[in-house]
């Protein structure tokens, strides 16, 4: 486990917590012959994993010229316009580290979804400013983190000086994350644990139960007024993953939806 922490510590502008979680995923599931577009490649680490886990990888990213890999290429792509991938062709879409940086998130989630095959899945890693500790830090200061602002127009991120994007400009909690998702047609499935964050265990211990009861009752009061057994299952959608712990207690978000 030190090998592969430090391997992750080597992959430039990642998160150690996502892809940790995607060593952990393709261990669990046989992802062989399968069709995997990687619209966010980067230097190729996550892409590389996929290829040697035997599944078929396109790999894509607003600066091609970045990836790393003996086995896959890299075409250009640009997430803010129609994406050139021919529609119902992939099994798994990845979006790694990648959606907090585009203005419109609807768009880009439908383009997701036309490419997926019906049953694929969409997997998604984002910094998870619904936890505990990024809903505290959204009273303090409305960012991800209480020692942080949020991303403004004078920051700007990049591998170099040449090879530059947006900062988390837009960072989206999970309930939007969830609603946009479904409105472009596709069905959320799970959210994967991580690692816990102390600061979020903190704030749950003084919060926690009112955080359980608060939505609860907004639950039930919603769900009175509902109109049929629909509205009344996406209440209880929100409700869950309003209240799940790893949503609350997980410093990464690594979720995952399902084409209709």
């Amino acid at each position: 486990m030190s090998t592969l922490k430090e391997q992750i510590k080597l992959v430039p502008h990642s998160k150690g917590n996502a892809l940790t979680f995607i060593h952990q995923y393709l261990a669990q599931n046989d992802v062989r012959q399968k069709t995997v577009i990687d619209v966010s490649a980067g230097s190729g680490y996550v892409a590389n994993l996929w290829h040697k886990a035997g599944a078929t990888v396109r790999a894509f990213d607003m600066h091609p010229d970045i990836l790393r890999s003996d086995a896959l290429t890299c075409s250009p792509i640009d997430l803010t316009k129609p994406l050139p991938i021919a529609s119902n062709s992939a099994d798994y879409v990845l979006l790694m580290e990648t959606i907090e940086h585009i203005p419109d998130q609807a768009s880009l989630l439908k383009e997701l979804a036309r490419i997926l095959k019906p049953n694929g899945l969409l997997i998604i890693t984002k910094p998870n400013n619904s936890s505990m500790s990024g809903r505290m830090a959204n009273v303090w200061v409305e960012a991800e983190r209480s020692d942080m602002f949020l991303s403004n127009e004078a920051e700007v991120i990049g591998y170099d000086d040449q090879h530059l994007y947006n900062g988390r400009v837009y960072l989206c909690n999970v309930q939007r994350l969830r609603t946009m998702a479904s409105l472009a047609g596709l069905r959320y499935r799970a959210v994967y644990a991580n690692q816990v964050s102390v600061s979020s265990l903190v704030w749950f211990v003084f919060f926690g139960a009112y955080l359980y009861l608060r939505s609860f009752l907004t639950f039930k009061k919603m769900t009175k007024h509902a109109h049929n057994d629909r509205e009344k299952e996406v209440l209880r959608e929100q409700h869950q993953l309003n209240t799940h712990p790893t949503v609350l207690l997980h410093k990464h978000l690594c979720i995952v939806f399902s084409k209709l």
